[in-house]
């Protein structure tokens, strides 16, 4: 199995993208620690993974938090051993997803723009960071972040700060992958489009959310909604190593949106 005796961290880990990954990466034989603030849903994971005869546990962790990040890792340290795998996962959407009629993105606010770089870049880089300290003391590792399309290719009327800090992490994956690559750590940034998970539900349900939704899926040739295993597949690949000469990709998971 491609993971067999490797330890992965997923943060953002007990819905979606992350929830279907860390089921996947389990049944591939690594010791998953499942990560996020629904702690309902972070014990039904588990749950799901042990019976079906794999290995995971459930650690809650607020990612603007740095030292319950550092927490996690030194959780799944002490728990499994070390850490083989971070995948930074979690993620959130803009309040003001689309732009207005009262001007250039009147409605977003200062708190939205400070989250979005919170959760998704902040966090990407001292979650990164932690784990490497355990991935050096392993002989090396993978880190993965979860990127999006739209830091490769921006919606027209989206609001800055989501498809700006998504882009950050590429950027962030490629200063990672220089610097480590003499410690055998492998980093790169994975980019979905519209994928099948709760966040893109509901903009699908909102106001502007539906057409920013629709834009989304007709810019994609496949023109559908991609699956969240699919997302889940390329993850795999790209901490396994089957995917090792592969470091500081971004690699986009999106129906061919940015190949147009």
């Amino acid at each position: 199995m491609e993971l067999e005796g490797k330890v992965a961290v997923i943060t953002g880990s007990t819905a979606g993208i992350g929830r279907a990954s860390a089921r996947l990466f389990a049944a591939r034989g690594a010791s998953v620690v499942v990560s996020g603030l629904n702690d309902a849903a972070g014990k039904a994971t588990v749950a799901e993974i042990a019976a079906a005869g794999h290995r995971a546990v459930y650690r809650r962790c607020d990612v603007t938090d740095i030292a319950q990040i550092d927490a996690l890792v030194a959780f799944a340290a002490d728990h499994f051993g070390g850490v083989d795998i971070f995948w930074h996962n979690a993620g959130t959407t803009s309040a003001a997803v689309t732009s207005d009629d009262a001007g250039y993105h009147r409605l977003l606010t200062e708190a939205d723009w400070d989250q979005q770089m919170a959760v998704h870049l902040k966090a990407g880089f001292f979650g990164a960071r932690s784990a490497v300290d355990e991935m050096i003391k392993r002989g090396g590792g993978a880190i993965l972040f979860t990127s999006s399309a739209a830091a490769l290719k921006p919606p027209v009327g989206t609001a800055p700060p989501y498809p700006i800090a998504k882009h950050g992490l590429i950027l962030l994956a490629r200063m990672m992958a220089v610097a480590l690559a003499k410690d055998n750590i492998r980093v790169n940034a994975i980019c979905p489009a519209a994928v099948r998970t709760a966040m893109i539900e509901k903009l699908m349900v909102d106001a502007g959310g539906a057409d920013l939704v629709e834009a989304l899926v007709k810019q994609m040739p496949m023109g559908r909604i991609l699956e969240l295993e699919e997302v889940a597949r390329t993850a795999l690949f790209l901490v396994s190593d089957q995917a090792s000469a592969l470091t500081g990709t971004a690699l986009p998971v999106d129906g061919g949106r940015t190949a147009l």
